[in-house]
This record gives C-alpha cells, sequence and structure tokens, in this order.
C-alpha cells in the first residue's frame, strides 16, 4: 500500500514537472520578446536625442559653409577681375602709342619701301638713271624712314615689356589660387558623399515611420541607429568641408596680398 502512495506521488510530481517546462517552452519566446521591445524602446529616447542633436549641428554647419562659400567665391571673382586690371592702363597706353606712331609714320615708310622697290627695278632694265632719280628721292627720306622705324620698334618693344611685366604679376596672383581648384574638387567629391547618405537617411525614415505606426520598437530602434550613423557621417564630411572652405580663403588672402596696389 505505501508503495503505491509513493508511485502516485512519483507520478503527480512528474506531471507538475512537465507542466512547469512546457510552460516554459511557450512562455519563453514572448518573454524574450518583451525584453527585446523594452530594450528598443529604452534606446529610442537615446537615440533621437543624439538624432536631435546632431540635425541641429549639421544645420549650424551648413549654415557656416554656406556663408563662408558666397564669401570665398565673392572674393575668387573680385580677384579675378583685378586680375585683368594689372596694368592695364599701362599696356593700353603704350598700346596706342605704338599704333599712332605705326599710322603717323605709315605713309612715309610707304614710299621709301616703294622707291626703293622702283630703283631695285630700274636696275634690272639697265635704268640707271630711273634708278638714280629713285635713289635720290629715296635717300632724301632715308634719315626719316629709319628714324621712324626705330621709334615704332621702340613703342613695340616697351609694348612687348609692359605685357610680360603684367603677365607676371598676373601669374604670381594665380599662383597662389592653384590650391583653390583643388580644395574645390575635393568639397565636390564630399558633396557627393553627403548627397547619398542623405538619400539614405531618407529611405531609413520612412521605414522607421512605419515601424513606429505599427509599434514595432526594435525595428524603429534598428532604422533610427541607422539614420544617426549617417548624420555622423554627414557631420564629418561638413567638418572637412568647413575646413577646405578656410583653406581657400587663406589662399584667397595670399592671392589678394600679391595684387599691386
Amino acid at each position: 500500500m505505501i508503495d503505491g502512495l509513493n508511485r502516485n506521488r512519483r507520478r503527480s510530481i512528474n506531471i507538475v514537472v512537465f507542466m512547469v517546462v512546457f510552460l516554459l517552452i511557450i512562455s519563453g519566446p514572448f518573454h524574450a520578446a518583451a525584453s527585446g521591445w523594452d530594450a528598443a524602446f529604452s534606446n529610442i529616447e537615446q537615440l533621437h536625442d543624439r538624432f536631435t542633436a546632431l540635425e541641429s549641428a549639421i544645420t549650424t554647419d551648413k549654415q557656416q559653409i554656406t556663408a563662408l562659400r558666397k564669401q570665398n567665391n565673392d572674393r575668387l571673382q573680385e580677384i579675378n577681375r583685378k586680375v585683368q586690371l594689372i596694368d592695364k592702363v599701362l599696356v593700353e597706353r603704350l598700346k596706342s602709342e605704338a599704333e599712332q606712331a605705326k599710322r603717323k609714320y605709315a605713309p612715309m615708310l610707304a614710299e621709301y619701301a616703294e622707291l626703293g622697290r622702283k630703283a631695285a627695278e630700274a636696275r634690272k632694265r639697265k635704268d640707271s638713271k630711273s634708278a638714280l632719280l629713285f635713289d635720290l628721292k629715296r635717300n632724301r627720306i632715308k634719315a626719316s624712314a629709319l628714324a621712324a622705324k626705330q621709334e615704332i620698334k621702340a613703342k613695340k618693344e616697351a609694348l612687348a615689356a609692359a605685357k610680360k611685366q603684367a603677365d607676371a604679376k598676373a601669374k604670381a596672383v594665380k599662383a597662389e589660387l592653384l590650391p583653390v581648384q583643388a580644395f574645390k574638387k575635393q568639397i565636390t567629391v564630399e558633396n557627393a558623399k553627403i548627397a547619398e547618405l542623405n538619400k539614405s537617411k531618407q529611405e531609413a525614415n520612412k521605414r522607421y515611420k512605419t515601424a513606429v505606426k505599427q509599434g514595432d520598437a526594435v525595428s524603429a530602434a534598428a532604422e533610427l541607429k541607422g539614420m544617426v550613423e549617417a548624420l555622423n557621417r554627414v557631420q564629418v564630411s561638413q567638418r572637412k568641408i568647413l575646413e577646405w572652405e578656410g583653406n581657400i580663403a587663406k589662399a584667397l588672402r595670399s592671392a589678394e596680398a600679391k595684387i599691386p596696389v
């Protein structure tokens, strides 16, 4: 009888253990899911704060970049304008003087050349009399013609020297501007990266909003984390661009210092 009671007790204990194990098995995933949802929900608050802070910082950086870029572009445009004006008044004056001298002496030099041509033709024909007369007329204005040629040559040389000097001054300014184009190329590449990151963030934002509507904290936290990471990378890129715009500003200051007053 006692053995029968023990067998019944063991049978009851086994049944209880089986039921506990069964309940643990079926309730385990629910508790795990609930635990994951709670952790994600708690994480969203921190991620949201970080997301908001990054957006604010990025907006501030963008405003600084925009202002500095406009300032740099305006200064670059002004520098290029001034480069075009380097010694322009002097060059234009010397050019005008050279052209005036050429026009002034053109008739006499044309006559001098024509008399020489006619004298040469007369000699070919063995017409010494005509050759003599042409030589006499030519030699009469020879000194004036040679002086005119020398004056025209001097004015052309002065013009060439002034142009060379102006080009040298402009070259010195442009040499300081060489880094500007390199920085601008880097900025263009970085802006392309930012555009891709913003596109990725927008797509993640759509998925994030969908997850919020569905009450899916786990997916919402994952998408928000992805957006935060994208904004982190955008901020890094913007800081690079801000630094490069600062370097451009330094190059522009150096170029401005090379412009003749």
